[in-house]
């Protein structure tokens, strides 16, 4: 009884090719978010900036050896063989660690599993021609509490007629030390979103331990000034709102008496005080 032929492979157009590609796309896209943008501070914080490029670098090389493997691999020449039936068939070694064969010879195509590894391409494409826009209102009106502050020495402020601050001390010193912000003006830098009556909104920033997906909100309820829409990068003078702050919910309010509209800062989760007059 002759040896059934082995049942040829259906061709790839991109065979070995596929995964090399996929690491050279996605180590391109880190490199432009990073190297070529600031894109990636919509992402994570400005530390792991180093880490990120690293990573895209690696990525490229590994890709491009991939990639010069593959097309060294096809330069070469097939030798001729035949099988036990007698009948001559082209065989290339390299091909011995792509598929397993069974006892009657038929390969284990892995075609699924690179399908699958493609829609890795998707992120990849993403960094490389789109510029998603850092989180906002939508995460900020949906994070249930608003972030707590730890307790810390507040420096004594300055004696000037306003003061810039960022939105995390303004909340803790409305929490721990609010005698501190009695009577005085202050300047905050933050994003629009609704509030819970129609003379109120919020403003906001995001806090994050590492990325945006563990981003926090810090928020101040403001009055006395219409609401900008939703998103809307402002600052706001006024004076704080002598009501009581938990630690539970600390969302402290204040009375406004000017808004500006300003371009979203470079960094959009590092809560700093407002620059410039």
């Amino acid at each position: 009884m002759t040896g059934r032929p082995a049942r040829a492979a259906r061709p790839r157009p991109l065979g070995e090719l596929g995964l090399p590609l996929l690491l050279v796309l996605t180590g391109a896209g880190l490199l432009r978010a990073t190297v070529r943008s600031d894109m990636y501070l919509r992402y994570v914080k400005e530390g792991l900036w180093p880490y990120l490029v690293a990573s895209g670098v690696l990525l490229v090389l590994l890709g491009l050896a991939g990639v010069g493997a593959e097309v060294a691999r096809r330069l070469r020449r097939p030798v001729l063989r035949r099988d036990a039936s007698g009948h001559g068939y082209w065989h290339d070694p390299a091909d011995d660690h792509v598929a397993a064969h069974d006892g009657h010879g038929h390969g284990h195509g892995h075609g699924g599993a690179s399908r699958v590894a493609w829609l890795l391409a998707v992120p990849a494409l993403t960094l490389l021609f789109v510029a998603p826009p850092a989180l906002g209102s939508f995460t900020a009106s949906r994070d249930g509490g608003a972030a707590r502050v730890e307790r810390t020495a507040y420096e004594e402020l300055a004696d000037a007629p306003t003061t810039p601050m960022a939105l995390e001390e303004f909340i803790g010193r409305s929490v721990y030390e609010s005698t501190s912000l009695r009577g005085r003006k202050i300047r905050l830098l933050g994003f629009a979103t609704a509030g819970k009556s129609p003379d109120t909104w919020y403003l906001n920033r995001l806090k994050v331990g590492c990325c945006a997906g563990d981003a926090r909100t810090l928020r101040v309820e403001v009055h006395g000034v219409r609401a900008p829409g939703d998103d809307t990068w402002v600052e706001v003078t006024g004076v704080w709102r002598p009501e009581d702050v938990t630690v539970e919910d600390p969302v402290p309010a204040m009375d406004a008496g000017a808004l500006k509209p300003v371009a979203e800062p470079r960094n959009p989760y590092q809560d700093a005080p407002p620059t410039g007059s």
